[in-house]
């Protein structure tokens, strides 16, 4: 049986009930985009691309590109066509880029004018897609995507089965290590994630967000942004993050929820705009890719925002888990009491947490997270092993370690992987970089297990202090030795300006253990 009438309905109901309301608003150009106007766009690119190019159901488009309403004028054919979106990080190595396109074949590449040489560099390798440039006309290129926008008779489009299992978006994990897989994500995925988000935040259509996460990352399309688009809330589209600009906006628009992550949310309160920009229109502001230490999340509570730590993963979300704070109930004081939570498991979503031999652990004992859900991908594009590998019937491995408090609220420990072994004992960075970060003055804290000829391994800790703070390394093991074993306590400490991140702000582990992975302080 076929879900198209379902699927598309979608949008035809959002016409009939949002038509005139503005959908999307385009800051750095000023243009405002009604639902009606989004519904015309998506026409002419789905008439561009099955009528012009021939394109057909399955096939790919691809975006090299800087955030652009272009991306949800594709959104919208998908539900029209069946065509697939991916999109790619073009911060990435050519090698890394490369290898990604030739895995998923492209038939178009829509690019950002930034972006000219390494389009370049593909045609140079023999790539033979189809490029067009959101922005200008590229040399010898056929099309511009400004021509596309202005065709004034498109014919009517033909009737597309689609099925809730058909692919709609290829999204690249936005792992710590490695190259990034492209997880299949079905309408059906997205569409439960949407009801999770909904749901789990109480969002509604007079909820509106300022979108600065990159739309090459899960977090970016689907916390917020495609859920307040299928709501009819407003989405405020910037390019790319800068914090004087976030920070204007938020003084005109006044946006009622937000995502971001922990460095954009810094760079934005050391900026001398902050002091004066009124957060009150803010229901709640949401943290995401990493944790973020307390001393970030007070400034924000100051502030009279209710800020906190979420958990989402691409394969099995992204929306997971979070802190109820869409509930009128929830107070900043109910967010600081679990502050260092990453909230409870978010609707539609089922999760365990189990041993090393697959047994689910006693609540309160920690274990590996494992979810199984509407919510969860289709398995990765032409990487039939690397899906088997993390899942075992229907339940996906997260590789994340965590428990359950007595109120369902849940604490991640740490990366599988990252844990050390130090005098037999497996040690979990999170949990001593939960009780780092709670000491007044620092910002941020990471810890990596290093060589010890004695223990196996030690924990080298790497800390970000606040300006001016007179955080000692005395005080930092005091405080470990005092809340938690002796074997936790970090044997090495090292001040740092900053802890490297990639794109999406989750740490760049890789990096770290190639700077910091030897005992030195």
């Amino acid at each position: 049986m076929y879900d198209s009438e379902t699927l598309q309905n979608m949008q035809r109901y959002r016409l009939r009930v949002s038509g005139k309301s503005e959908a999307i608003y385009d800051y750095d150009t000023g243009k405002h985009y009604t639902y009606n106007d989004m519904w015309e766009r998506s026409e002419k690119l789905a008439w561009f691309l099955t009528n012009t190019l021939g394109l057909k159901k399955g096939d790919r488009i691809a975006f090299c590109a800087t955030n652009a309403v272009a991306f949800f004028d594709a959104y919208y054919v998908t539900f029209k066509t069946g065509i697939i979106i991916t999109t790619y990080n073009c911060l990435l190595r050519e090698k890394e880029l490369f290898s990604l396109i030739e895995n998923e074949d492209p038939k178009v590449i829509f690019y950002s004018a930034e972006f000219v040489f390494t389009i370049m560099s593909l045609r140079e390798q023999g790539f033979k897609q189809e490029f067009i440039c959101l922005d200008i006309k590229g040399e010898d290129e056929n099309y511009c995507y400004d021509d596309i926008m202005a065709l004034e008779t498109i014919g009517e489009l033909p009737d597309t089965l689609l099925d809730f299992e058909d692919i709609q978006m290829l999204i690249h994990t936005g792992g710590t290590t490695g190259v990034p897989k492209a997880a299949m994500m079905s309408f059906r995925a997205l569409f439960y994630n949407f009801l999770a988000d909904s749901q789990g935040y109480q969002l509604n259509d007079s909820d509106s967000c300022i979108l600065t996460l990159p739309l090459f990352h899960t977090a970016g399309w689907n916390v917020f942004t495609l859920p307040l688009l299928n709501l009819g809330g407003r989405i405020i589209l910037m390019r790319g993050f800068n914090p004087e600009k976030v920070l204007k906006a938020i003084r005109e628009e006044r946006p009622t929820i937000g995502i971001s992550v922990e460095t954009m949310y810094k760079a934005m309160a050391m900026h001398p705009d902050f002091e004066k920009t009124d957060f009150s229109c803010y229901r709640y502001l949401v943290t995401g890719a990493a944790p973020t230490g307390r001393e970030l999340l007070e400034i924000y509570w100051a502030k009279g925002v209710k800020m906190v730590n979420a958990y989402g993963m691409t394969e099995v979300g992204p929306n997971n888990m979070s802190h109820p704070a869409g509930n009128a109930s929830c107070t900043i004081e109910d967010v600081r009491a679990k502050w260092n939570s990453c909230g409870v498991p978010a609707p539609y979503n089922q999760v365990r947490f189990v041993d090393e031999e697959g047994n689910d652990v006693k609540r309160g004992e920690r274990g590996e997270i494992l979810f199984k859900s509407k919510l969860i991908f289709s398995g990765y594009w032409r990487n039939k092993e690397a899906a088997d590998a993390i899942m075992d019937d229907g339940w996906i491995h997260t590789g994340d370690m965590g428990y359950l408090d007595e109120d369902n609220y849940c604490y991640i420990s740490g990366r599988k992987k990252n844990m050390y072994i130090s005098g037999g004992e497996n040690i979990f960075p999170q949990e001593i970089e939960d009780v780092i970060t709670n000491i007044k003055g620092i910002m941020d804290a990471c810890i990596v297990g290093v060589p010890d000829p004695k223990w196996g391994e030690v924990g080298r800790v790497l800390i970000v202090k606040a300006q001016d703070a007179k955080v000692t390394k005395d005080e930092i093991v005091k405080t470990v030795k005092k809340e938690l074993s002796s074997i936790k306590v970090p044997r090495y400490v090292t001040f740092v300006e900053s802890i490297p991140k990639n794109a999406i702000g989750k740490r760049d582990l890789k990096q770290i253990k190639k700077l910091f992975g030897t005992p030195n302080d």
